[in-house]
């Protein structure tokens, strides 16, 4: 009975303190300012959050961000939230940043007590001190009747009382310490607001930011330090005075500046405009006294330093039920762009038994958000009030939350204003998110957080998802109150998977051990990495951190990398392990605007209101942005190609080089393509259902993927593949680490097997059989062996770079070498040699090849820009010059091509050959090859028309020269070639489900292939019989016979001989280390070969009286002439 009367006398206590009209600084649910991790925010604009629960805009900048040692950043933050907007009220809390706007390290705030530390209601929280982060955030502080903490937030932000008593020491949950004791005293007489701001900040190792204010009791900050160097300075309007201003803020050689305007009450102003370092603004404009209309001395727009502009109206909302003006809310009405684009909200409050709806049409169709409003709230559950219920969004996904509550204290949960007859009686809770549930396409993924610890960390995790998706992780936190670090993960574990991690006594990790493998890490006194030593024991040395990124980096192999940091944070130079250095220079706002290579032009960046314009010798790129900072225009060296870009940031139109024509993209509610249509007209589609895609091609033909997920629908393994041809569908089974384990396809399985770190260690392919494979704990291949074919070892150097491969048999071993900067510098074996060199930008400048008593090497010349510009001929040392455009692209060969000319995609349009001859490319919609014509002296060699069916296979050939060259294509629906007609009649080819050829029907000839049980070709049945042969395989999978020929091979397994049984007919091959062909014997005649790093044979060599050279001259990889003499 007691208990009844108690709660009775204290409602009416509390209805009595709810009766003011004017903003609390422990908000109404309605009026709550900053962003609230429980709830889901629409941001599609540059530095913008629009609350769905409260209506309210907010707006956060980082203006300077100087990063430091141990990860502890120095940031300036600068927040608008329009719930801080009162006018009735308007100086309270008290603000330098211009009326809404807060730039500070975080406050305390408490309504009518000067002392923070007592607790002068011990029954409510309704007097209690409120801590207000750098984005507006409010976060209540609750006393929990212990010594410590005395007090925590519901985000398990803690305060205890510091010596005196004046302020608060304030620690995050990450053990950050804020040491909040400027002490501001009262905003007014008549709502007094006290305020405590933030002198220090202390990070877990020590670190710190010292702020220094003009005086004792004022919020003006003068100038920041930090123990490692950093400093900012700060100047102001009106400083000394109840109204001053930052008027710049500096720091590292940048300067913002801030302008502000009168808001029309006397000693109140509003942000104008914010100058960047770059000369850019950031521009705001207010409505002004609206009257009993909505909005007033609310943001109208905000331009951006691209000259868009993002337009705000508003309207009043009463979320009770009662229409009390005293409770009305301003709330974002609509939201447009000068781009293009706008957003519409409306509200719906809810009540006893309805969720608070908020509804959100823009481009992509409509958004609903639920959330818990007081009125659905019953006592004991008033800590939901806020809480993402559900969200929808069109007709494609629905997300579904719950939460339980942790007690954190015995104090009675209640807010002041229109809702104060809500509370929680003697209780407060932090929520939890105790399940979510994501409805995707008919697909439910769910996640359940249970058994919490008393910091509300879940430490089990049951997820669930389409196509047997089920998934159980335990978790464990590192808990160190002493720090108050008690929101990290320490140990992890799921069937087949397990991390395991050790911190030292500030909690900065030591050792991180992911299923079995182990990296360890040891830090400075100042929290940075010195050392991290991966699996082999590799370690890696750092030290002479600057601005927490180390100068000296010392690797194993000998390898050093020293840096230069600016005091900013930047990296002004780098010299790597080769001793090449590069040198960065930087704008205000930390962008590269030079870079200076090793060697060649250097690199110059500009930016522009709505460009950016990067040149390096000739080339130059320029790209376009719109108001909104989307790319619209990149001109590159002469090539443009435009974008549309949406509202919402998607591109929806990508033109086709120099072409007005191009794709056009389509999206749905997610944000996902659904379709792309063509220059042609032709689309692709892709459609979603449960767990699963289908991609419907510009033929008709349907693939479709389906996906093992847990509750995360964005993280999906595929499991099978539905192709056109039902037969050539692939199936997949997977192991608890989700990794592939088999493939069956049209009864053709292949098998994987992994160790316990996910490695691959053998894997079973019919044609081949088992295939071992061993590992060293770097993951790196120390073996591998197939049936008797017998054992390849790989050896490793310190960086894990492949150093020695050993053979079986005779199979001549290999070794790599490197540079500091990992690039191959030889390759040696017992059958021949490869050196390369390359200059200071990493361009190969000449490769060597020794080999059967033969040494030649080819060397490599580029302009600036690092484009290759000549090739000095090995043997002969002939020189072939190429003329080139600002892209690189070869205009000319000196001796063999005159003139090359592009279309603007790239592909090759005409090439006038040095004897006279000329090639010409057509191109058509879709950027495909059309027609080729060859001529001379205006005679055609061939003028060819081809034709493409939707997807892009060639359909038909045309010929109008020699119509013996005409042909038709047919496909099926897995784009293979099925069938082609020429002059002489229509052949016709059949596959099996694998891809496997099974027949031809040409036109005079028969084809039946034949497959044993292993998935090799064992056969051809032939008419005419002389093409029939059978074929054997050696234990790799090598054919050793077939069509009357032997084939042998050595271990790599590289072709070593055909017929060798048959000297006379035989014909011998000889291999490089890195498996490219030096010499071919045939007849008794051996012919060396030289081919470049790049794959292209380069020259060929037949010693004799004389010897014969040739010369190979290619064009874009291409052979396009070659060059025989005697040698």
């Amino acid at each position: 009975m007691l208990k009844k009367i108690i709660r009775r006398f204290w409602l009416l206590l509390l209805a009595g303190a709810g009766a003011a009209s004017a903003q609390e600084v422990i908000p109404d649910f309605y009026k709550e300012p900053g962003l609230q991790s429980n709830r889901d925010f629409v941001n599609q604009s540059h530095h913008e959050n629009i609350d769905p629960f409260t209506g309210s805009l907010q707006r956060h900048y980082v203006d300077i961000r100087i990063p430091g040692n141990g990860g502890f950043d120095l940031q300036i933050v600068r927040s608008y939230n329009s719930s801080n907007v009162d006018p009735a009220n308007a100086t309270a809390p008290k603000t330098t940043a211009g009326w809404g706007w807060t730039i500070h390290f975080g406050r305390i705030l408490r309504a009518r007590e000067s002392l923070p530390c007592v607790n002068m209601n011990r029954l409510t929280i309704a007097d209690n001190p409120v801590l207000e982060l750098p984005d507006g955030s409010r976060q209540l502080l609750t006393f929990t009747g212990q010594v410590s903490p005395m007090a925590l937030t519901a985000q398990r932000w803690k305060a205890e009382c510091p010596p005196g008593g004046n302020g608060l020491i304030i620690t995050s949950p990450d053990g950050v310490i804020y040491e909040m004791t400027q002490a501001l005293g009262a905003s007014s007489r008549i709502s007094p607001v006290y305020e405590w701001h933030t002198k220090k900040i202390t990070d877990r190792n020590g670190n710190y930011i010292s702020i220094d204010y003009a005086t004792t009791a004022s919020p003006e900050i003068r100038s920041i330090a930090t123990n490692d160097g950093r400093s900012v300075s700060f100047s102001y309007h009106d400083s000394g005075t109840a109204s001053a201003r930052i008027r710049s803020i500096t720091s590292a050689g940048q300067t913002w500046q801030y302008n502000y305007q009168s808001s029309g009450i006397t000693g109140v102003h509003q942000l104008a405009s914010v100058t960047r370092p770059d000369g850019h603004t950031w521009a705001y404009t207010y409505n002004g006294n609206n009257g009993f209309a909505a909005g007033s001395y609310l943001m109208r727009l905000a331009k951006t330093p691209y000259n868009g502009t993002i337009y705000y109206e508003y309207d009043h909302v009463y979320f009770d039920s009662q229409s009390n003006p005293g409770s009305r809310s301003n709330v974002v009405r609509s939201k447009s762009l000068s781009t293009g684009g706008s957003w519409t909200f409306s509200y719906s409050p809810g009540g006893a038994g309805s969720l608070d709806t908020t509804t959100v049409t823009n481009a992509a169709g409509t958004t609903t958000y639920k959330h818990i409003g007081p009125m659905y709230a019953g006592p004991g559950n008033v800590w939901k009030v806020g809480l993402l219920a559900e969200k929808r969004i069109g007709n494609t996904q629905i997300e579904q939350y719950q939460w339980q509550g942790q007690q954190i204290s015995s104090e009675t949960y209640v807010r002041p204003g229109a809702f104060v007859t809500k509370f929680d009686y003697l209780q407060t809770n932090a929520p939890l998110l105790t399940q979510k549930t994501i409805i995707r396409d008919g697909g439910t993924y769910r996640t359940d957080y249970s058994n919490f610890d008393s910091h509300g960390n879940p430490r089990s995790i049951v997820e669930s998802g389409p196509n047997r998706g089920n998934r159980t992780t335990t978790v464990s936190y590192y808990i160190n109150t002493a720090k108050w670090i008690i929101r990290q993960v320490q140990n992890e574990s799921s069937y087949g998977n397990s991390v395991t991690r050790s911190f030292d006594s500030r909690g900065n990790l030591i050792t991180e051990t992911r299923n079995g493998i182990t990296v360890s890490r040891s830090h400075d006194t100042q929290g940075n990495v010195n050392s991290i030593t991966f699996p082999r024991s590799l370690t890696y040395r750092y030290s002479n951190h600057m601005r927490g990124i180390p100068q000296n980096e010392s690797q194993p192999e000998g390898i050093y990398v020293y840096r230069q940091v600016s005091d900013a944070g930047n990296v002004v130079s780098e010299t790597d392990g080769s001793g090449h250095t590069t040198r960065y220079d930087y704008d205000g706002l930390n962008r590269i605007t030079s870079i200076d290579l090793p060697v060649g032009n250097g690199v110059s960046i500009s930016y522009g209101t709505n460009t950016r314009t990067v040149t390096r010798g000739s080339l130059v790129e320029t790209s376009t942005y719109d108001g909104s900072g989307y790319v619209t225009h990149v001109n590159h060296g002469g090539i443009s190609t435009s974008y549309t870009v949406d509202a919402l940031g998607r591109i929806t139109f990508v033109s086709d080089p120099n072409n007005d024509s191009g794709g056009t993209y389509s999206y749905d509610g997610l944000h996902r393509v659904i379709q792309i249509r063509n220059a042609d007209g032709s689309a692709k589609t892709i459609s979603h259902d449960a767990g699963s895609k289908t991609i419907r091609d510009e033929r008709g033909n349907a693939t479709t993927y389906n996906y093992r997920a847990y509750g995360d629908p964005d993280k999906v393994f595929l499991l099978e593949v539905n192709t056109p041809e039902s037969s050539a569908s692939v199936r997949y089974s997977r192991n608890s680490k989700d990794l592939i384990t088999s493939a069956v396809q049209n009864g053709v399985t292949r098998n994987y097997t992994y160790n316990d770190a996910g490695h691959l260690i053998s894997a079973f392919h019919p044609e081949s059989g088992t295939t071992s494979y061993g590992r060293d704990a770097a993951g790196n291949m120390t073996s591998k062996s197939t049936g008797s074919a017998g054992t390849i070892r790989y050896a490793y150097d310190q960086q894990n770079r492949l150093q020695n491969i050993v053979y079986p048999d005779s199979t001549p071993s290999v070794a790599h070498s490197y540079d500091g900067a990992h690039r191959l510098l030889s390759t040696t074996s017992s059958d021949a040699a490869r050196y390369f060199t390359y200059d200071g930008n990493g361009n190969l400048k000449s490769e060597q090849l020794s080999s059967d008593g033969i040494s030649w090497t080819a060397r490599y010349a580029y302009n600036g820009n690092d484009q290759l510009t000549s090739i000095v001929y090995p043997h002969s040392g002939d020189t072939v010059w190429y003329g080139v455009d600002n892209l690189g692209r070869p205009t000319s060969i000196t001796g063999y091509v005159d003139a090359v000319s592009y279309w603007p995609s790239g592909q090759i349009r005409r090439i006038s050959y040095a004897n006279g001859t000329q090639s010409e490319y057509g191109q058509n919609s879709r950027l495909w090859p059309s027609s080729f014509i060859t001529s001379h002296a205006g005679s055609y060699y061939g003028r060819s028309i081809f034709s493409y069916d939707a997807v892009g296979n060639l359909t038909a050939i045309n010929d109008s020269t020699d119509a013996q060259y005409n042909r038709t294509f047919g496909f099926d629906s897995m784009d293979r070639l099925t069938s082609v007609t020429t002059p002489q009649g229509t052949g016709y080819i059949y596959y099996d489900g694998v891809g496997n050829i099974t027949a031809q029907n040409l036109p005079g000839t028969r084809l039946t292939y034949h497959y044993d049980g292993n998935n090799r070709l064992s056969g051809l049945s032939a008419s005419p019989a002389t093409l029939s042969t059978a074929y054997a395989y050696d234990a790799l999978g090598n054919i050793t016979s077939g069509g009357g020929r032997t084939f042998t091979y050595d271990a790599v397994p590289n072709l070593r001989c055909v017929n060798c049984a048959n000297p006379a007919n035989s014909v011998q091959y000889m291999y490089d280390g890195n498996q490219k062909r030096t010499s071919v014997t045939q007849g008794g005649i051996k012919t060396h070969e030289f081919h470049g790093v790049h794959g292209n044979l380069l020259a060929e060599y037949t010693p004799g009286f004389p010897g014969k050279l040739i010369q190979y001259i290619y064009l874009n990889g291409k052979r396009i002439a070659q060059k025989e003499s005697a040698q």
